[in-house]
Protein backbone atom coordinates (compact mmCIF):
# COMPACT_ATOMS: atom_id res chain seq x y z
CA UNK A 1 0.00 0.00 0.00
CA UNK A 2 1.21 3.45 -0.88
CA UNK A 3 1.74 6.27 1.57
CA UNK A 4 -0.96 8.93 1.48
CA UNK A 5 0.18 12.54 1.30
CA UNK A 6 -2.17 15.19 2.67
CA UNK A 7 -2.02 18.85 1.77
CA UNK A 8 -3.23 21.47 4.24
CA UNK A 9 -6.91 21.38 3.21
CA UNK A 10 -6.98 17.58 3.15
CA UNK A 11 -5.33 17.52 6.57
CA UNK A 12 -8.13 19.69 7.98
CA UNK A 13 -10.65 17.06 6.88
CA UNK A 14 -8.42 14.22 8.10
CA UNK A 15 -7.97 15.73 11.57
CA UNK A 16 -11.45 17.18 12.10
CA UNK A 17 -11.96 18.35 15.67
CA UNK A 18 -8.29 17.40 16.26
CA UNK A 19 -9.32 13.77 16.55
CA UNK A 20 -5.68 12.64 16.44
CA UNK A 21 -4.40 15.01 19.11
CA UNK A 22 -1.95 17.03 17.04
CA UNK A 23 -2.75 20.14 19.06
CA UNK A 24 -3.43 18.77 22.56
CA UNK A 25 -1.97 20.48 25.61
CA UNK A 26 1.16 19.32 27.44
CA UNK A 27 -0.87 16.79 29.47
CA UNK A 28 -2.33 15.09 26.41
CA UNK A 29 -5.80 16.63 26.67
CA UNK A 30 -7.75 18.74 24.20
CA UNK A 31 -7.19 22.45 24.80
CA UNK A 32 -10.22 24.52 25.86
CA UNK A 33 -9.84 26.80 22.82
CA UNK A 34 -8.98 24.05 20.32
CA UNK A 35 -11.95 24.72 18.08
CA UNK A 36 -11.16 28.43 17.78
CA UNK A 37 -7.44 27.89 17.09
CA UNK A 38 -7.69 24.87 14.78
CA UNK A 39 -7.07 26.74 11.52
CA UNK A 40 -4.12 28.68 12.92
CA UNK A 41 -2.72 25.49 14.49
CA UNK A 42 -2.88 23.78 11.09
CA UNK A 43 -1.21 26.81 9.47
CA UNK A 44 1.60 26.60 12.03
CA UNK A 45 1.98 22.85 11.43
CA UNK A 46 2.31 23.45 7.69
CA UNK A 47 4.97 26.09 8.31
CA UNK A 48 7.06 23.27 9.79
CA UNK A 49 6.13 20.64 7.19
CA UNK A 50 5.44 20.66 3.47
CA UNK A 51 2.89 17.85 3.85
CA UNK A 52 1.61 15.22 6.24
CA UNK A 53 2.02 11.58 5.21
CA UNK A 54 0.15 8.54 6.53
CA UNK A 55 1.45 5.04 5.86
CA UNK A 56 -0.35 1.71 5.83
CA UNK A 57 0.87 1.01 9.39
CA UNK A 58 -1.14 4.05 10.59
CA UNK A 59 2.02 6.06 11.29
CA UNK A 60 1.81 9.81 10.66
CA UNK A 61 4.86 11.66 9.33
CA UNK A 62 5.73 15.24 8.56
CA UNK A 63 7.46 15.83 5.23
CA UNK A 64 9.99 18.64 5.01
CA UNK A 65 12.44 19.11 2.17
CA UNK A 66 11.82 15.58 0.92
CA UNK A 67 12.61 14.03 4.32
CA UNK A 68 9.96 12.14 6.34
CA UNK A 69 9.94 12.62 10.10
CA UNK A 70 7.81 10.37 12.29
CA UNK A 71 5.29 12.60 14.06
CA UNK A 72 2.75 10.24 15.66
CA UNK A 73 3.20 6.44 15.47
CA UNK A 74 0.42 3.87 15.19
CA UNK A 75 -2.73 5.99 15.13
CA UNK A 76 -5.76 3.71 14.93
CA UNK A 77 -7.51 3.95 11.54
CA UNK A 78 -5.36 6.87 10.35
CA UNK A 79 -4.66 5.25 6.98
CA UNK A 80 -8.32 4.43 6.33
CA UNK A 81 -9.40 7.97 7.21
CA UNK A 82 -6.65 9.48 5.04
CA UNK A 83 -7.77 7.28 2.15
CA UNK A 84 -11.38 8.44 2.60
CA UNK A 85 -10.23 12.08 2.55
CA UNK A 86 -8.32 11.50 -0.70
CA UNK A 87 -11.38 9.84 -2.27
CA UNK A 88 -13.62 12.72 -1.16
Amino acid sequence: MEDITLNKEEFKLFNQDDQFGFFYDDWGSPRDNAEETFDSDVDALYENFDAIIVNASDDIFGLKGGKKELYIPGVMEAYDIAREVKEY
